[in-house]
């Protein structure tokens, strides 16, 4: 079935140091890059085999949602999964949070779950003779917008950046693609003021403005797969005019095409 909108840049990985089981000796390869939204440093484990990666967080925090992108899981044939711990002993105590799955695609992964409260949390990763790598990992509460997005809206635009030249007879004599850029643009209609108050501008204040990097799902029900690693556009005007009593808001986000 069709699920509202969801954003998730709440990382309970920045609670604490996170810990990985091994990393590549290669120090490019740091466990804490998985924090630093850039998509372009890694983790990299130092063998195939059972990983986790594990923080504690000092007190109890809660957590719903998982995202990752810039990583191999699908071509490292992985099964990924989420647990809690209340002491940090893990082993027999152990609680499975996000039920093992396969990553369908080596492209951006969104994966809602059961919200649960935790002070230890780690994510697994079982991979039988590839090495994993990942570069951007976040574990924490997601963002869930109150209505579906207005119609017209289109998940899927792209945008060329780059260069072209054309002779003087007009034929096309070379050109270069530097990347394809997703602007996603939707809007929404009819929100409550409780909400745009209470859960909408803690985020912007804190995230969204900042031009941080965040994962958006339009439909996390029926389209589980499309999902993108996105920040707001420079320079965009945030309005949420009344309409009378209830509140509108569109949103200018890009992303690059994985």
């Amino acid at each position: 079935m069709n699920a509202k909108p969801v954003i998730l840049y709440d990382n309970r990985l920045l609670d604490g140091t996170p810990t990985a089981t091994d990393t590549d000796a290669d120090s490019t390869y740091s466990v804490l890059n998985l924090s630093d939204l850039r998509p372009y440093t890694w983790w990299k484990a130092a063998a195939a085999g059972t990983k986790h990666i594990t923080v504690d967080c000092g007190s109890p925090k809660t957590a719903d949602t998982l995202g990752i992108v810039g990583h191999n899981l699908l071509t490292a044939g992985a099964t990924v999964s989420v647990e809690s711990s209340s002491t940090g002993a893990w082993v027999g105590e152990e609680i499975e949070r996000l039920a093992g799955f396969v990553p369908v695609s080596d492209k951006a992964i969104l994966k809602l779950f059961t919200s649960a409260t935790a002070q230890f949390w780690r994510i697994k990763i079982i991979t039988a003779t590839v090495v994993p790598q990942i570069a951007v990992l976040l574990l924490g509460d997601k963002l869930a917008f109150e209505r579906f997005i207005k119609s017209g809206f289109d998940p899927q635009a792209e945008e060329i950046v780059g260069e072209s030249a054309t002779g003087k007879s007009g034929h096309p004599l070379g050109a270069v693609v530097r990347f394809v850029r997703r602007p996603i643009i939707p809007s929404w209609a009819k929100l409550t003021t409780s909400w745009v108050a209470n859960t909408f501008r803690p985020a912007w204040d804190d995230h969204l403005s900042q031009l941080k990097p965040f994962f958006f799902a339009w439909d996390p029900g029926e389209h589980v797969d499309e999902v993108y690693f996105v920040r707001i556009e420079d320079g965009f005007q945030l309005t949420i005019p009344y309409d009378p009593v209830r509140r509108s808001l569109d949103l200018k986000m890009i992303g690059v095409k994985e």
